[in-house]
């Protein structure tokens, strides 16, 4: 098997600058506010903290909600479930806070999992068709979606781990990805993502103030779904980029 640039890769968290997008859309159209709590979109949350936690907040890692993958035991006990997003929100993505909302930043999936929660609630739609209605089918990303392990899809890559110390290598361990949801689930290609890059250096899916707020760093620099920093070249010019790490 050779890679080629229609192989489609599973994203991980290069997933969240999507669920970012989706989010400042639902923004534009006045249905949700960068202030919002939690408590205004999902009425079933907590509302210890559901009424303290911003939009904005989630989408910076400054909630002081713990990051389910975080969990002790997690991957081990938790990965291979399938789990109903509401499910998932009650079990995994309501513990205690760690610190006081807007503190400090805290790298953290269980904000980008309630991002994808509060889409549905708001938009009344799953959130991989708000994706796909809004932003893949709008720029010809036809190769980029949610990767439903059951579902199959041509020319998708096959993770692979190392085992061990030496060089032999076994298949990733299974992932049932209802988990990664809104913060690591989608699957794209080199073309299509250079649709996308492509797209964000014009305001074809939003506006020119609402992508400047969608780039502008926060704490740690992160921005909403995007790290933001300083590289140095002849000058110094902006970084915007994304990592992204997942079974395989």
């Amino acid at each position: 098997f050779r890679s080629t640039t229609e192989t489609k890769f599973r994203l991980a968290s290069v997933t969240k600058q999507f669920t970012a997008m989706a989010v400042l859309q639902l923004v534009a159209q006045g249905k949700i506010k960068l202030d919002g709590k939690i408590s205004d979109y999902l009425p079933d949350y907590r509302k210890d903290i559901g009424e303290k936690v911003t939009i904005h907040q989630l989408l910076n890692h400054t909630s002081g909600i713990p990051s389910y993958t975080g969990l002790p035991g997690f991957f081990q006990d938790v990965s291979r479930n399938p789990f109903k997003v509401d499910d998932f929100v009650k079990k995994y993505a309501s513990n205690d806070l760690e610190f006081e909302p807007g503190s400090k930043f805290s790298y953290n999936n269980s904000g980008y999992f309630l991002l994808g929660a509060i889409i549905e609630k708001v938009s009344g739609k799953p959130y991989e068709q708000v994706l796909k209605e809004n932003i893949f089918e709008p720029l010809g990303m036809k190769n980029t979606g949610y990767d439903h392990f059951d579902t199959l899809i041509q020319k998708r890559a096959t993770g692979y781990q190392k085992a061990g110390g030496d060089d032999r290598y076994i298949n990733a361990p299974y992932l049932d990805m209802s988990i990664p949801y809104a913060a690591g689930s989608l699957y794209s290609t080199v073309e299509d993502l250079y649709l996308w890059d492509q797209a964000l250096y014009g305001d074809s899916l939003l506006s020119a103030e609402l992508k400047e707020l969608m780039f502008k760093p926060n704490m740690e620099n992160y921005a909403y779904g995007w790290t933001i920093r300083k590289a140095s070249f002849d000058n110094m010019i902006p970084m915007i980029s994304h990592n992204g790490g997942i079974n395989g």
